[in-house]
């Protein structure tokens, strides 16, 4: 009886633990994401730079990701940045607004698949921006965007 408790209470623990993803973005462009956690692996697709991944684990210096597209592989854990935050736009086409709020002028579109470096969050909006020039555009609803 003592041990079919145990292993229920076990078992309940590891179900009701959290998923402990992460986002991060590639570090440098062209980036291998392979199908294991080895150089010596296939490369499933190349991940440019500044592209939005979820780190679902990692083993060693290798992390398991996944991509908006839902694609997963493995990527060496030192191309992987958690400090710089960037998302990518998932419709066919969004407003960049002024300021966090549908009142806002547009002052650029985006489309789907552009990444761009998020600078901040409000209220169910993300500010965006361009990533190598560190220059920020506009205004994003947080529903149109994957990543950050």
């Amino acid at each position: 009886m003592k041990n079919t408790f145990g292993f229920l209470v076990t078992w309940l623990i590891i179900l009701s633990a959290p998923v402990w993803a992460s986002t991060a973005s590639i570090r440098k462009d062209k980036v291998n994401v392979r199908s294991a956690p080895s150089l010596k692996s296939d490369v499933l697709f190349q991940a440019h730079l500044g592209y939005p991944v979820e780190v679902a684990t990692t083993k060693g210096k290798w992390a398991k990701i996944r991509d908006w597209q839902d694609n997963i592989g493995w990527v060496y854990r030192p191309l992987l940045s958690q400090k710089v935050k960037t998302a990518v736009i998932t419709p066919e086409r969004v407003n960049i607004r002024k300021g966090p709020g549908l009142k806002y002028g547009v002052v650029a579109q985006a489309e789907c698949g552009e990444v761009y470096k998020v600078f901040k969050k409000q209220n169910g909006w993300v500010k965006v921006g361009y990533y190598l020039e560190n220059q920020q555009v506009g205004w994003i609803r947080h529903d149109l965007v994957w990543g950050e």
